[in-house]
Formats: structure tokens, sequence, C-alpha cells
């Protein structure tokens, strides 16, 4: 009895351990300098945090921006950010 249950314990966690491996190798690498979705961003000009997912990117000098609205991104100077 005990070796039924120690048997099926271990194919419980086996069969999780390949789930997990098959799900980290199943999902695309991200690029590190490009934030996820949901993280939150500040914008540069007014100071608010807008999630990067619905933020206007704008390409400056090879750098991205993340502005919370199109006015910012018109005020925007790249010279203002340290």
């Amino acid at each position: 009895m005990y070796k039924i249950i120690t048997i099926l314990f271990l194919l419980a966690v086996l069969f999780f351990m390949v789930r997990r491996a098959a799900r980290e190798w199943s999902q695309p690498k991200l690029d590190p300098t490009t934030p996820g979705k949901d993280v939150m961003i500040q914008d540069p000009v007014c100071k608010v945090y807008v999630a990067a997912g619905t933020a206007i990117v704008q390409e400056l000098k090879g750098k991205n921006y993340y502005f919370c609205s199109q006015d910012c991104a018109r005020h925007f100077k790249p010279e203002d950010v340290t």
C-alpha cells in the first residue's frame, strides 16, 4: 500500500515538473530592455505613471520614451532627461 502511494506521489511530482518545464520552454523570450505591457512607467514630462501597454511610445536617438498622452509627447525635450 505504501509503495503505491509513494509511486503516485512521485508521478505527481514528475508531472508538475514536466509541465513547468514545458511552459517555460514554450513561452517566448522577451527582450529585457522592453518592459511588459503591465509594467508601470513614469512619463518624463508630467511624472505620471502609466502602464507600458497603454503608453504612447516614441523612439528618440535610439531610446524609447513612454508618455501618458500625445500632449506630453509633443512637449518632451530629450535634453531635459538626465
